[in-house]
């Protein structure tokens, strides 16, 4: 059985944590080929005291924390994670849960056939209503400006969960340049380009991450997201890539 890996990035999740932990334990014990790696980017909550607490007293031994003092960013803490993980497959999901651990299974299974699986939104049932939301506008307007100004075909790059081969995981995190919240269309682009075969899977929001109040600032992670699109593509032309 194919051995996977799950890295879940966290920033101040303190009101959340306990149960995506109890979650991802469950999951875990029916599942003993799946390990999880909580990377904790700094938090100034008490999300790694909590984190500590439970994994001490549950002693889950396929269930880990990696933690550091200074919030880096959430492709850091992922990169970070990968960096550590061992799995056949690697993937990652966001910490509160916003995507079921269920869709974890559909991904491994599409990785039988590509190299690197994305959920996508749009392909989910319930997507004419999670794309109400202001927070939901504005993630299809950057994906547009991320298909127009990188020349890429999908319809939803930014959804938390995705997926990987080992080997396809650790090249693309190498060669990771952006530690924000555009890390994930890099990684897509990055793998776009050099052939890798990318796959979709329908990406269920949780009802529970519709109605939370959003970390990004519209207006101004907007512009630094923008102008990652512009990084993206000038360090593809200088070779960062290769």
């Amino acid at each position: 059985m194919a051995q996977v890996s799950v890295i879940l990035p966290v920033y101040n999740e303190a009101k959340c944590i306990e149960k995506t932990l109890s979650s991802v334990l469950l999951f875990s014990q029916e599942k003993p080929n799946y390990d999880f790696i909580f990377v904790n980017d700094g938090s100034t909550d008490k999300t790694k005291d909590i984190l500590e607490r439970n994994l001490a007293l549950k002693k889950a031994s396929n269930v880990n924390l990696i933690s550091y003092e200074l919030n880096q960013g959430k492709g850091y803490a992922v990169k970070l994670g990968v960096s550590y993980a061992q799995g056949d497959y690697i993937c990652y999901i966001d910490s509160d849960l916003a995507y079921a651990l269920e869709h974890l299974e559909l991904v491994i299974e599409k990785l039988e056939c590509f190299d690197m699986v994305i959920g996508c939104r749009s392909l989910a049932a319930n997507h004419f209503q999670t794309s109400r939301s202001v927070r939901m506008i504005a993630g299809k307007i950057f994906n547009i400006l991320s298909r127009y100004i990188l020349d890429l075909p999908f319809t939803d790059m930014q959804a938390g969960i995705k997926g990987f081969k080992n080997n396809v995981a650790k090249e693309l995190f190498q060669r990771q340049q952006i530690t924000g919240f555009s890390f994930d269309v890099e990684l897509v682009y990055i793998a776009y380009r050099k052939g890798y075969d990318i796959g979709e899977i329908p990406a269920v929001v949780s009802e529970q991450h519709q109605n939370k109040i959003s970390k990004v600032n519209l207006l101004t992670d907007s512009v630094v997201m923008f102008l990652d699109l512009l990084r993206i593509k000038y360090n593809d032309k200088i070779g960062r890539y290769k």
